[in-house]
């Protein structure tokens, strides 16, 4: 199996979000869309819910002074030192009968706000789920190469003085990619788009090719130029790190054929990986990659 480094960026993000609004109850991807589709049933459920959680309450209030009452009556020291505990849990008890109705429907209508208000932001979601989805078949699908293979997920670096590309008139500042794959054929920029033939055909989407072309360029310049890594020298000079760029496409992709970017689906990414010589040994694998891997921002 492939060796591999880094959670995939989406699932960062999705993380991030639910923690900044104090939301605990999801584990994984798949916890969120049972919840969407649970949603309705939940919902229904609550006041259920609410109400056995509120006649437990009761219950426990009435058994903590069951109990403090029998203590009490042990000696005059525990009579003096429970008194205000029994009082104290009586008006609690009887506040909680008394005004039972009001309550139940109070914290069913919060109960109510705060899964409505968790349904809203997971719907919200909805693009980096998709794209956590995509990312992962793709991890998923290289997880099959070799251990001779190592793949970094969510590669970041940031460029202080930025890479200047002349051709393109564009000061690059920093980079971020979804997949990087290095192996003995050399080094695999991969952008995972968990796209429809819509997004494809949408005209406000950015284009993954052009984005995967400027990434290209800066990590190009960042391993031939600025890296210590040190390649067995060939007798004509000094080797280079070549640099492939693949978009893989998790669900349907364009029929046409673009510059310097491969285009795939899942199914023809390893194919495509292995079909590459190999021009590297293992230890200049190893130099490429950890280079790269302490280079990232995790």
């Amino acid at each position: 199996m492939a060796v591999i480094v880094g959670k995939i960026e989406p699932l960062k993000k999705i993380k991030d979000i639910l923690n900044d609004n104090d939301i605990t109850r999801f584990n994984s991807i798949g916890e969120t869309n049972e919840f969407l589709k649970n949603y309705d049933s939940e919902k229904e459920e609550l006041i259920n819910i609410t109400k056995v959680s509120l006649d437990e309450e009761i219950k426990a209030i009435e058994k903590t002074t069951n109990q403090a009452i029998k203590d009490s009556s042990k000696n005059i020291i525990n009579k003096i030192l429970l008194y205000f505990k029994v009082k104290k849990n009586l008006k609690r008890k009887s506040n909680l009968e008394l005004n039972y109705e009001d309550i139940l429907s109070t914290r069913c209508v919060q109960a109510c706000e705060k899964l409505d208000s968790t349904k809203e932001i997971v719907d919200n979601l909805y693009p980096l789920i998709a794209g956590a989805i995509g990312e992962n078949l793709t991890v998923k699908e290289l997880e099959k190469l070799s251990n001779e293979y190592y793949l970094i997920n969510d590669f970041s670096i940031e460029f202080d003085p930025p890479i200047y590309n002349r051709n393109e008139d564009d000061r690059i500042f920093s980079i971020q990619i979804d997949h990087l794959l290095i192996c003995k054929s050399g080094v695999f920029i991969l952008e995972t788009k968990n796209w429809s033939n819509k997004s494809i055909e949408s005209l406000d989407l950015r284009s993954p090719v052009k984005q995967v072309s400027r990434t290209s360029y800066a990590l190009f310049v960042l391993l031939n130029s600025e890296s210590n890594v040190e390649l067995i020298r060939h007798h004509w000079g000094s080797a280079r790190i070549p640099i492939r760029n693949v978009i893989v496409m998790t669900k349907v992709k364009p029929k046409e054929e673009f510059k310097h970017v491969k285009v795939l689906t899942l199914d023809q990414l390893n194919g495509y990986i292995q079909y590459f010589d190999e021009i590297f040994d293992n230890d200049e694998v190893n130099q490429i990659f950890n280079y790269l891997k302490n280079e990232t921002h995790e």
